[in-house]
């Protein structure tokens, strides 16, 4: 593509203006190509209608043959392949793409703010801009138009809503990623904040086209209704287990706490994670899960977890995982349930606040779940689980809990007498 920044933008034939527009419209396309990458990231499918909209503008300005120097200047690629590239450097514990939160107010109100990549499994978000360094060190100076944000606006929204979104009972790291740089003394600024600044840093803003009135960095408050609900994935998606460090739960939860969800122990005990697997059961379900644990054992995981840490279940939690074994237990799935208890310590039920008070049962927030949830939320323990239903419904009403969540596995000792060995 041309460089812009060394032409008289007046002296530009059509033709050349044409050329430029095909240049951005294919470097669209190669970017939308390239997130089949990062396709199982929930905000990935959102980034690619972003993407696709701009195309296709500028495909129908092409097809006009109307091409002005605006159209190429002003088009939004800039900051998208920006976005695209971050995604993809972070793809190994990306977790979200465009991820909105809400931020709530000191008054009572609350907005929403979008974080452009989340990073590191959860434990950072990152912010991308790719305004030129002057622009953005002459808008924090107060140069801009009145009632127009800066960057350090930008931040301390991001940092009050991380504090509010604690991943694993931390506040994420805010990171900001300057594609196109910042000049010193802002960066300095952001850092005294508490912002991790990403990006080269200049003394002097240099020469580059100021696209800074054109290209759109705003927030996702434009966002449609359709993106806003866009289908919530749990970083399992398609029965896959996410790649969950071990350091990571430790340094989460300093006294290594586990909170056990009614389904996790019943995975942890069930012929199926216990040898059991080559059957072909007469329930379906029993048959999916049993391929399931044959291609991706439970148990493992879950040993993994539980090793060197103090195991907690809330009382309603323990009432019915016992109710659970003593009706369908089999035998052998019986006696794992009695060890497993021997290791696990059962508190009274007693919900956090923001359980109590912010998440409204209904549909997939059952009264059970709302309250092992909340005990373990109360506790500062990740609550390990297979009810991920429960996790995304809570995530819709703005509560993100901190799980570990693993595919779920039924108690199938009795049936195995009428099942088909394979």
């Amino acid at each position: 593509m041309m460089d812009l920044s060394t032409v008289d933008l007046t002296q530009i034939s059509p033709e050349a203006l044409e050329k430029e527009l095909e240049a951005k419209i294919g470097l669209g396309e190669k970017l939308l190509s390239s997130l089949c990458e990062v396709s199982h990231v929930t905000g990935c499918q959102k980034l690619s209608k972003r993407l696709l909209q701009e195309i296709n503008f500028l495909r129908k300005v092409l097809k006009k043959h109307d091409v002005k120097i605006e159209h190429v200047k002003c088009t939004n690629l800039g900051h998208l392949e920006a976005l695209v590239n971050c995604a993809l450097k972070h793809s190994n514990g990306c977790s979200g793409i465009l991820e909105t939160l809400e931020l709530r107010t000191d008054g009572g109100d609350s907005k929403r703010v979008c974080v452009d990549v989340v990073a590191d499994n959860g434990q950072t978000w990152i912010k991308v801009v790719a305004r030129n360094p002057k622009a953005l060190s002459l808008l924090s100076a107060g140069e801009g138009e009145f009632g127009q944000r800066t960057v350090t606006d930008q931040a301390k929204e991001f940092l009050a809503c991380a504090s509010q979104h604690p991943y694993h009972f931390k506040a994420p790291k805010v990171a900001f990623f300057f594609a196109s740089g910042i000049e010193i003394p802002l960066a300095n600024t952001l850092e005294k904040m508490g912002v991790e600044v990403r990006g080269s840093r200049v003394g002097k803003a240099q020469c580059f086209l100021d696209e800074s009135s054109c290209e759109s960095e705003v927030e996702d408050s434009s966002d449609s209704e359709e993106d806003s609900e866009e289908e919530f994935k749990l970083s399992i998606g398609n029965g896959k287990y996410s790649c969950i460090d071990d350091d990571i739960i430790k340094s989460s939860s300093p006294e290594g706490r586990l909170n056990l969800d009614v389904t996790a122990m019943i995975a942890y005990v069930s012929s199926l994670t216990n040898g059991g697997s080559n059957f072909k059961f007469k329930e379906p379900l029993l048959t999916q899960q049993a391929k399931w644990e044959r291609e991706r054992p439970a148990k493992p995981l879950l040993d993994k977890a539980f090793e060197g840490r103090k195991l907690f279940c809330c009382s309603t939690a323990h009432r019915d995982f016992q109710n659970i074994i003593e009706t369908l237990g089999g035998p052998a799935e019986k006696r794992r349930a009695d060890l497993l208890l021997q290791r696990v310590i059962v508190i009274p039920d007693k919900m956090s606040k923001r359980t109590e008070f912010q998440l409204k049962e209904g549909g997939k927030v059952k009264p059970r779940s709302r309250k092992i949830f909340g005990t373990g939320d109360e506790l500062r323990a990740i609550t390990v689980t297979a009810n991920e239903g429960f996790v995304r419904a809570a995530k819709s009403q703005g509560l993100s809990y901190a799980v570990l969540v693993h595919e779920s596995r039924a108690l199938s000792e009795g049936k195995e007498a009428f099942a088909e060995p394979i």
